[in-house]
């Protein structure tokens, strides 16, 4: 059975007392699952550059300091940030092909590396670059600092690169871009963009060193929905610290090297189990494995939980989460936490959930939310599906068209979880309603690179 609105919900305002309908959801078709995609083969690099001493850290001034005030060493560092900008600014439109450079200098530089990165090495140099890249640019921006640092922090312990890598990576990466840069290039530019290189990478292995370790799992239950979807539950040998809505890396013995994020189903269980819903995306080698191959029994790595949203149970403002697909995960994990809170005595805020979907089956987990809901008065759920707009009991379209026709959502804060596509379009409409941005909040780690 599953839980559907028996009318429209408005944004704000007196709510109804029962926004539920139960419809029946069983007899669901499945499908062969389809063949895994071809592995790519990083060709042999050019001729490596020659090695570059990394320059030891300095001080990083306050973005807001004058320049003409600004210690000879500390000036330095703000031009080293500068060149960086000015040359990435450019090339960014090129960093899948920067990225494969990059990949095949490295390699070269260092062939035990190799082992490092997964087969389809491509994204995994993509999003090491771009890490790197984006600390470098922050090195005298102490405000953006943290959050780059940190996320090269995850990448460097994704690929368990120790500190004996940072020489080749340093070569590798000013090799790659200088090669793409052509006439930005100017004098000084490979100083510079060592010395950012240096200032980034120091906080980074810090970082690196104080993340949470991985932790091995058993993989207890594999439910296939359908062709493309599955529902895997696995026990960690040891607890998961994670928050409600945060996700986790995930590295299944199919694609060895190849760690994806995935968000547990529901809030943090007291028997720390993990449940994971699973779709098989175009192209995508984790999920595909996952949802075809994956049986009980076998073991994964999780690594540290990661992102999420920060939810309030009591703040003023009511609260909406939009969601579409797995990201329904997202809303169950935010449900979940919320009636917990609601049990301990807290006055949970008013609490909408859009759960969209391209086909009946793909809302499977409205039955979860109907369960969650039938007690508590302040929770409201909508399912919309794309693919059957003569369902009554379903909201026609997208949940997106479905979000759309019960705002505008302006004095509400936003979560918003699903496909990077998705997210994109719900933020869009929300702004184009006069939603303001700071209360639109979604999932900065949601890859483009597909799973």
């Amino acid at each position: 059975m599953s839980a559907e609105p028996a009318e429209p919900i408005g944004p704000s305002g007196a709510r109804p007392g029962r926004l539920l309908r139960l419809v029946p959801t069983t007899n669901r078709p499945t499908a062969p699952a389809r063949d895994s995609t071809a592995t790519t083969v990083i060709p042999a690099a050019p001729t490596a550059p020659p090695t570059t001493v990394l320059a030891a850290p300095v001080t990083v001034p306050p973005p807001t300091t004058p320049l003409s005030a600004v210690p000879a060493a500390d000036l330095v560092v703000v031009r080293a940030a500068e060149a960086v900008r000015a040359v990435w600014s450019r090339l960014a439109a090129s960093e899948a092909e920067v990225a494969h450079w990059f990949g095949a200098l490295l390699f070269s530089l260092a062939p035990g590396l190799r082992t490092h990165f997964p087969a389809q090495a491509d994204p995994a140099a993509r999003r090491l670059l771009r890490s790197t890249v984006a600390a470098m640019a922050a090195v005298d921006r102490p405000g953006e600092l943290d959050a780059a640092v940190a996320a090269l922090a995850r990448e460097l312990r994704a690929l368990e690169l120790d500190d004996t890598a940072d020489e080749p990576l340093g070569v590798a990466l000013v090799g790659a871009v200088r090669e793409f840069a052509g006439d930005l290039w100017a004098p000084g530019a490979d100083d510079a963009w060592v010395r950012a290189f240096s200032l980034a990478a120091g906080p980074a292995r810090a970082a690196a060193a104080e993340l949470p370790g991985v932790v091995g799992a058993t993989v207890v239950s594999h439910r296939r929905l359908s062709w493309d979807l599955a529902v895997v539950e696995v026990e960690p040998d040891s607890p998961v610290a994670h928050r409600a809505g945060q996700s986790v890396s995930v590295e299944v013995p199919q694609r060895p090297c190849l760690w994806r994020r995935l968000t547990p189903a529901g809030a943090p269980r007291a028997d720390g189990r993990l449940e994971f819903h699973v779709r098989a995306v175009e192209g995508g080698w984790v999920s595909r494995s996952v949802v075809a191959h994956s049986r009980s029994g076998e073991r994964w790595r999780i690594g540290p939980a990661e992102g999420g949203p920060v939810v309030d149970p009591g703040a003023e403002r009511e609260l909406l989460v939009v969601v579409g697909g797995t990201g329904a995960s997202v809303a169950l994990a935010i449900c979940e936490d919320l009636v917990g809170h609601a049990a301990a005595g807290v006055d949970v805020r008013p609490t909408t959930v859009m759960v969209g979907g391209r086909t009946p089956e793909d809302l499977h987990t409205l039955d979860r939310f109907a369960d969650l809901a039938g007690g508590e008065p302040w929770l409201a759920i909508v399912g919309a599906c794309e693919s059957d707009p003569f369902d009554t009991a379903l909201a026609p379209g997208s949940v997106v068209d479905a979000m759309s026709r019960s705002g505008p959502w302006l004095e509400h804060d936003v979560v918003v979880a699903g496909s990077p596509a998705m997210i994109r379009a719900s933020v869009a409409a929300l702004l184009a309603d006069g939603t303001p941005l700071d209360r639109i909040h979604y999932d900065p780690f949601t890859d483009d690179d597909g799973s």
